[in-house]
């Protein structure tokens, strides 16, 4: 059995994706996420009064939908259709795909793999729309503003710490037979509660080398990367190397 790590409104389904596959996991949700008031209406207004977008970036399923609230009114629908959007990862990119026709994705799905597109890079592409989390990395506004960007960052939810997290079902860490940490903070979350039960003894798989790297300070010795996020991506991981 594994332990997968996802936000309170994504754990069910990520759970049933993996029993769907055949593959046993315990979904512990150690974050709930909220929308922050008033966000959605300043990104329909920049939408409808600024000049288009060269580029929006879309850090995670839930500030995709938020986009998608957006550009549900008419005026801004024509967003739809002249804007190339960047999606951090697979399951962002094919909710955007059910409004927007350019859709890109990094070959890795983190801040650091958006930003070795070209397109981000190029002399044409100056107006940028980032749409996040409230509390996040800033690592792309920081980044995008050093080469000279235009920067207009929307953090659309927050996420508050759940204690004790929710669990899908009760477990012993005896039971585990690894870790699946989805972000760096709930893999941070995940092991502040577990530690002293020798969650750190487990093997362990991210999705970025920067969150392997912080796990590994903290006395974790076996830790793998998967380059995407979604379920499905990670299922394929773990049915090829774990299984």
């Amino acid at each position: 059995m594994y332990l997968l790590t996802r936000p309170l409104p994504k754990l069910q389904a990520s759970v049933n994706a993996f029993s769907l596959a055949g593959l046993s996991v315990v979904g512990v949700a150690s974050t709930d996420i909220t929308a922050v008031p008033d966000a959605e209406n300043d990104l329909t207004h920049h939408l409808l009064n600024r000049e288009k977008p060269d580029a929006i970036i879309v850090t995670s399923v839930f500030a995709a939908r938020c986009l998608l609230r957006c550009i549900d009114q008419a005026p801004t629908r024509k967003i739809a259709t002249q804007c190339p959007v960047i999606a951090v990862g697979s399951a962002t990119a094919e909710l955007l795909a059910t409004a927007f026709e350019q859709i890109v994705i990094p070959d890795t799905h983190t801040s650091e793999g958006i930003l070795t597109l070209s397109s981000l890079k190029s002399a044409k592409c100056q107006h940028i729309v980032i749409i996040k989390g409230k509390g996040g990395r800033t690592a792309l506004h920081d980044t995008l503003s050093e080469w000279h960007k235009q920067v207009y960052t929307y953090n659309v939810y927050c996420r508050s710490e759940l204690d004790p997290p929710v669990t899908s079902k009760t477990f012993g860490i005896s039971e585990l037979s690894g870790i699946i940490a989805t972000s760096g903070q709930l893999a941070q979350q995940v092991l502040n509660q577990y530690r002293q039960l020798g969650i750190t003894d487990k093997p362990w798989l991210t999705v970025s080398e920067r969150v392997a790297d912080s796990l590994r300070t903290q006395g974790v010795h076996d830790i793998r990367v998967c380059a995407g996020a979604s379920d499905r991506a990670l299922i394929e991981w773990v049915k090829n190397n774990w299984e």
